[in-house]
Order: C-alpha cells, then structure tokens, then sequence
C-alpha cells in the first residue's frame, strides 16, 4: 500500500483535527488514523454527557467533509467502551463502517490485540464486504502482557479472516519520556525485529510522541522548546536501518499527546499559546490564562511567531495563512478548537516535507 517514505498522523477525533484535514492541500504523502474521542463526561450531572447514538452519528459525515471520499482512512474505536451499542443493536464500529460505506468513504478499521469477539466480527464483516484489509495496531505494552505476539495476533487475523498482505501493521510507543531519549533506539529496535512476519504485512509503521499531556509545566508569556523525540527516534532507526528487518513508515500523534485530556470544565483555566512544529522540536509560545486576560492575548503571541526564525512563511499551510493575519489582526482570535485547527494544519503539511528531504523527494 505505501513504504517508509510515508507518513501516518494519529489525530483525535475532534473538531480541530477535522478542520486541519480538511484545509489540507498536499494529501498524496499522508494517510490519516483517526481515533473516535470517549465519551464527554457531565461533571454537573455525574454521568456521560451524550449517548452512543449522539455521540457517533455525525462521525462519517465529518470525515467524508474534511478527507473526502475514495481517500484511504484507518479508524479506531479505542476509546469506546467495549459494551456499548447502537439504538439498533449494531457494534458501534459496525455503526461507523456501514456509515462511511453509504457516503463511499474508504475506511479501514483498527484492531488492538484485546478486543472483544464484536468488534472483531464488525471487522470481519467489512472485509468480506469492501475487501480493503484491517489495520492491526499493537503496543509497547503487548510485549509484556504477551510473552509471544505470534498467538494474538494469529487470532485476529483468524477471526477477521485476513493474510498478513492484507494488514497494514502499526508499533505504537504511545508517550515517549525525557528518561527515554538516550536508549529508546536500541530498545525500539530490538521490539521491532521481535514482531512476527515483519516482512509480510501490506505496511509497516512506528508511531510514538513526546509531546506533553499538557503545557501546565511552561512558563506563561514566554516561549518553549519541547524535544520531538520520536522524530529523532525515526531518524536513528533510519541510520541504522541495516539492523533491522524492516524499515517502518513514521507515525505520530501530530500535536497532541495519547490520552485523551479528561478535564472538568468548571476548573480548567487555559492559557493562550500556540503549538508549532519545527525541525526537531515543537515551539510552544504561551501567554496568560485566557479567563483572566482573555482571547486578545493570540495577536501578540502570533506576532511573536512570525517574527521567530522558525516560522515557514504565511504560504506554508493553512495555520501558517492563519496565524500571520491573525498578527496583523486581519482575522479574529478564533478559540481553542481554532488553535488546534492551526497547529495540525501546520504540522501536517511539515512532516511528509521532512521526510521527503530524508530521502531527497
């Protein structure tokens, strides 16, 4: 389906994300996973805030206006309850993939090594009608949990009814830590080869990020440089890609960190701050908290970006149109979703460049 010359950004389900996918022009180097968010929780009322039905029926109709159809999609419900259910009966990945198939998105659904027999089945059910394969996604954990892959991952295929030529196979090391940075490549690829039929599957990805889970910790009016130490971890592995059996495609989780941000909305306090990828590093450019000193804060901060030997130029992306004219107060300050729509529109359109001048494309 594609080599390690591609890029696969894992992006939260959410309004920002799908704004950034779809201002996005250069689509030919990229295939998205898209992770369905949790339920939100009423902290008022003490219980999920929407049911199953509410919280999924606008999801096809998302993706099919912001990726389009007969563009590859990989979809994943790892953050809904294995005992949910549709009104109807339906699994809910069933629900999601009868959706997208109606409105002729192309989906391929993502599967873990612990799902239930349902899910399963819902996945069995879409090969057997689109024929596009499965997405199997395993993490660091599982080489714990399991003492050999090979078992597990006989049984998804089995029950999903799939050779390994028609699975496109996912490494995520989820959240990479500061203590990680000096020994993750060799640990990162010793896992590697220790993955069964390596050589076998349709594609081959390492996913795994450092961005933080939040930005509580930098210092307010200022600007900050965070580490992106998967990207260095890629690189590394590309350097010594002759120790491994097989080179994998880069994965990450664009500007967000893995686990979905459970904050009671009554207390959260967020401040003004734009997040920005560069070469090694994401440039965090923070002000004050925004109840207090308010949304006007963003002028000053995107001045600031564009004056800053890191920022690619207005014509770069969509973000970058957006944060120079929201400097020059051309355009209003948006809101938080607005400034998750700019930084992923950015990063998105820098990796797949970063790669290219990787392998000099």
């Amino acid at each position: 389906m594609f080599d390690h010359r591609h890029y696969v950004p894992i992006l939260k389900g959410r309004e920002g994300e799908y704004g950034a996918l779809q201002m996005l022009h250069e689509r030919h180097a990229l295939t998205p996973l898209l992770e369905v968010p949790p339920i939100a929780w009423d902290y008022e009322e003490e219980r999920p805030a929407k049911t199953i039905d509410r919280h999924l029926e606008k999801v096809p109709q998302k993706i099919q206006r912001s990726w389009g159809p007969d563009r590859l999609l990989y979809l994943d419900l790892l953050w809904i309850s294995e005992s949910e259910r549709m009104d109807d009966g339906r699994h809910p990945m069933k629900y999601v993939l009868d959706g997208g198939r109606n409105l002729g998105i192309v989906l391929i659904p993502v599967v873990g090594l612990l799902k239930g027999d349902e899910y399963l089945n819902a996945c069995r059910e879409a090969e057997q009608q689109d024929h596009r394969g499965v997405c199997v996604r395993v993490q660091r954990e599982d080489f714990v949990d399991f003492s050999d892959l090979a078992e597990p991952i006989a049984h998804v295929l089995d029950a999903i009814k799939v050779a390994p030529s028609q699975v496109d196979f996912i490494f995520d090391l989820r959240a990479l830590t500061p203590t990680e940075r000096e020994v993750s490549t060799a640990h990162a690829i010793d896992l590697i080869n220790r993955i069964p039929m390596l050589g076998s599957w349709r594609s081959f990805a390492l996913a795994a990020t450092s961005f933080p889970q939040n930005l509580m910790g930098l210092p307010p009016s200022d600007s900050s440089r965070l580490p992106r130490t998967e990207w260095t971890l890629w690189r590394e592995i590309w350097k010594n890609r002759g120790s491994i059996r097989r080179m994998p495609t880069f994965a990450d989780y664009a500007i967000s960190h893995p686990e979905p941000a459970e904050v009671d909305p009554r207390v959260m306090r967020p401040s003004a701050s734009v997040r920005y990828t560069c070469d090694d590093a994401w440039l965090i450019l923070k002000a004050r908290n925004l109840k207090d000193h308010g949304y006007e804060q963003f002028h000053e901060v995107c001045g600031d970006l564009v004056n800053a030997d890191q920022y690619a130029g207005r014509s770069f992306s969509w973000g970058d149109t957006y944060i120079a004219d929201c400097a020059a107060r051309r355009v209003g300050t948006g809101n938080l979703t607005t400034w998750r729509k700019v930084g992923t529109s950015h990063h998105l359109v820098f990796v797949p460049r970063q790669l290219a001048s990787v392998f000099g494309s």
